[in-house]
C-alpha cells in the first residue's frame, strides 16, 4: 500500500482539554483495526474528565467494528457517570448513523455547546505550580 494512501486511512486521536472536559479530535477511518482500539485507549486515559466529546469531523468511514467501539466507550463512560457525545459527523458517517439508527442513541454535541465549553476553560484561572 502506498504511503500516502495508509496515511489517509490510519486512525489518529489528540485530546484537546477544555477544563473537566476532553475533546478528542479524530482524523482517518474508524474502522477495524488498530485505530480503533487506540482511540479506546485514548478515550479510557480521559477517565477524570466530566463530559467526553468524539470530534469526527475528520472522518469519512465508519464501518461496524467503529460503531461497536463508540457504542462501548458510550457505555463505559456511563458507567463512569461521564457524559459522552459526538460531534462535527460528516455525511457518510451521519448516514451510517441513521441507517443503524444509532443516531437516536448517541447524544451530540452541538458547536454552541463547544464555543460555551471553550469560554469557561479559557476562564479557569491556571494553577500555580510548584517546582
Amino acid at each position: 500500500m502506498p504511503r500516502a494512501t495508509l496515511q489517509r486511512t490510519r486512525l489518529q486521536a489528540t485530546v484537546q482539554r477544555l477544563g473537566d472536559a476532553a475533546v478528542v479530535h479524530l482524523t482517518g477511518r474508524l474502522v477495524r483495526g488498530e485505530g480503533c482500539s487506540h482511540l479506546r485507549d485514548v478515550v479510557l486515559g480521559e477517565a477524570d474528565a466530566d463530559l467526553i466529546v468524539i470530534n469526527l469531523a475528520q472522518v469519512d468511514r465508519v464501518d461496524a467494528w467503529g460503531l461497536g467501539v463508540l457504542l462501548r466507550l458510550r457505555e463505559w463512560a456511563r458507567s463512569k457517570q461521564i457524559t459522552f457525545k459526538l460531534m462535527n459527523t460528516l455525511n457518510q458517517v451521519e448516514q451510517v448513523l441513521r441507517l443503524t439508527r444509532l443516531d437516536h442513541v448517541f447524544e451530540f454535541c452541538s458547536v454552541r455547546e463547544l464555543f460555551c465549553l471553550m469560554h469557561r476553560a479559557a476562564n479557569i484561572p491556571k494553577q500555580a505550580v510548584v517546582a
